[in-house]
């Protein structure tokens, strides 16, 4: 079954609130939840995935995350079972002015084990910061999944570190998330539709824990494209509460090269 669409949440101190907003609709952020219960692992290999969204703040606050992926075809785990992709913003209003995003991210997403119902990946992921913060931030996530009927769900473990560790770029970052998703019929019109909750845990260096709790829907327009409500309550226990809405729009091309 192809499903598609697409966290690691930066939080600071009090002092720089506005920073917790900015990063955690990060792309890369938004496809890690969709990674349990919405996306595969990886998509799937010799094809191209453009994923492109809006992600609102009640503070007023928006930005348009992208993120591209491709997984090279092969035999081997690193070439085959591994998708590469890159995550940025396209567009970011602050509230105060809108500009280019401010860092790009790196990924790599390894599947290691490819069951029938439970899949295990490992995805190193760089984060390279191009305003305000100097340095890159470096670190790895790791996924487990399981499918069983129409449900999909499973947990994800996460750190990063800074190269180079200010007040809003903490020195370490851990986290831990759970998410379950719905297909809501095996075919039909409710069958293109899947609802899905995430909820996350995090802790930076020098910071209280925050939790994060997600839901929304997706909708399965055609086999290569899809598109994606979501609402998020970041740091709803831990933080200053931001409530977003975020649509996103997923493109899948079909196999680059013929056989």
């Amino acid at each position: 079954m192809r499903r598609w669409l697409g966290v690691l949440l930066l939080a600071v101190p009090a002092l720089a609130a506005e920073k917790v907003e900015a990063t955690s609709n990060r792309p890369s952020a938004i496809a890690l939840r969709k990674r349990v219960h919405v996306n595969p692992l990886i998509d799937e290999p010799d094809t191209m995935d453009f994923e492109w969204g809006v992600a609102l703040s009640t503070g007023g606050s928006f930005s348009f995350p992208s993120t591209i992926r491709y997984t090279p075809e092969g035999h081997h785990v690193w070439w085959g079972r591994t998708e590469l992709a890159l995550s940025f913003d396209s567009l970011n209003y602050d509230g105060s002015a809108s500009h280019f995003g401010d860092r790009v991210t790196a990924a790599a997403t390894c599947v290691v084990r490819d069951g029938e119902k439970f899949d295990i990946a490992i995805a190193p992921t760089a984060t390279f910061l191009l305003r305000g913060d100097s340095g890159a931030r470096l670190g790895a996530t790791a996924i487990a999944r399981y499918d069983v009927g129409r449900s999909s769900m499973g947990v994800t473990a996460g750190w990063t570190s800074a190269t180079h560790a200010s007040v809003t770029n903490p020195a370490s970052i851990v986290d831990i998330a759970a998410g379950y998703g719905y297909r809501l019929a095996p075919s039909g019109p409710l069958g293109h539709l899947t609802v899905h909750t995430n909820w996350q845990w995090e802790k930076a260096t020098a910071t209280t824990r925050q939790i994060s709790v997600f839901e929304g829907v997706e909708y399965q327009i055609t086999d290569p494209v899809a598109v994606d409500f979501s609402a998020q309550h970041l740091a709803a226990w831990g933080g200053q509460i931001d409530h977003q809405i975020v649509v996103g729009l997923t493109v899948q091309t079909a196999r680059l090269h013929h056989r």
